[in-house]
């Protein structure tokens, strides 16, 4: 289980939210992903988010956490900025 806790991310537009990612520890990019959604989220009025995720993945196989801002359009992959990410083990 991953509990992600923020304090003050931006209010996104309607039509957007934030995805947490489990990202592999080499060879990520927008044109090579190597990263596995956890789900998507949406903070509160306050830009306060207290969500739990089950973890998709073995965290030794995919160390790093990442939150990036998404586009609504239905698209799987990752095409938002990345906002968050945690420090590589």
């Amino acid at each position: 289980m991953i509990e992600l806790r923020t304090d003050d991310l931006p209010i996104l537009p309607k039509d957007e939210f934030y995805e947490l990612w489990f990202v592999g520890p080499r060879g990520d990019t927008l044109t090579e992903p190597n990263r596995i959604s956890a789900g998507t989220f949406h903070p509160d009025p306050e830009g306060r988010s207290r969500v739990t995720f089950a973890a998709a993945v073995d965290p030794k196989l995919y160390p790093e956490l990442s939150v990036t801002a998404e586009p609504g359009d239905g698209d799987p992959r990752r095409t938002g900025a990345e906002v968050l990410s945690s420090v590589r083990p």
